[in-house]
């Protein structure tokens, strides 16, 4: 059966000898015991008849092959356009996630960014406060310091005589005069920390971005 059904060529002899039983046939007593006329005529007959039915039965197995493989490649072709199918959709999926995930980071990225930014104020407006309050605080205690020395200028008038009042007045000057003098300096100094305080906070927010 291997042999009448194989897809390469097969020699017709080959397929008569292996395949039917035409040798069992053209040695049979009876056919033997013919004369030699008629046993040659009964020889052809035998062997067309079991090259007929040996090549049908090929051609049709053939044919059942041919019909398989057809079957077979219209099966692998539907198959192959499914599978085509299924991964555009894959695809497509994917891509649409590629861009929610692209967009997600680039908002994560912004919120990133505008919390910094808020960080960034939020600490700037309190060492503003700060500063507002040290320098308040300075101003009460120095506008306090000079009433203190007014009144002390006003009690010391009528103890003393005029050379006297004008050496306290001299004094008193002197002393208020580098009290400012350091009221001064001390809001310059403050007055510089918050400016190294705000650009150290442009900065960072510049390195973050």
């Amino acid at each position: 059966m291997k042999r009448i059904s194989a897809q390469e060529h097969v020699p017709t002899q080959e397929l008569r000898h292996e395949c039917t039983n035409y040798d069992e046939l053209r040695h049979l007593k009876a056919v033997q015991e013919l004369d030699e006329l008629e046993r040659c005529r009964v020889i052809a007959i035998i062997k067309y008849e079991c090259t007929a039915k040996v090549l049908q039965r090929r051609t049709g197995l053939l044919r059942d092959y041919a019909r398989l493989c057809e079957e077979n490649a219209f099966e692998q072709k539907k198959e192959r356009s499914r599978l085509g199918a299924l991964l555009q959709k894959l695809k497509e999926a994917l891509r649409g996630k590629q861009v929610s995930i692209e967009r997600l980071e680039a908002r994560l990225r912004a919120l990133e960014a505008e919390n910094g930014a808020l960080r960034s104020e939020q600490q700037q407006s309190k060492a503003e406060r700060q500063l507002e309050k040290e320098l308040a605080a300075l101003q009460r205690a120095f506008e306090t310091e000079v009433e203190r020395r007014k009144q002390l200028a006003r009690n010391n008038q009528s103890l003393g005589g005029r050379v006297a009042h004008t050496n306290r007045y001299r004094r008193e000057r002197d002393e208020l005069s580098e009290a400012l003098k350091i009221e001064r300096q001390t809001s310059q100094i403050l007055r510089r920390e918050l400016e190294q305080l705000r650009s150290g906070e442009q900065l960072g927010l510049g390195l973050a971005e």
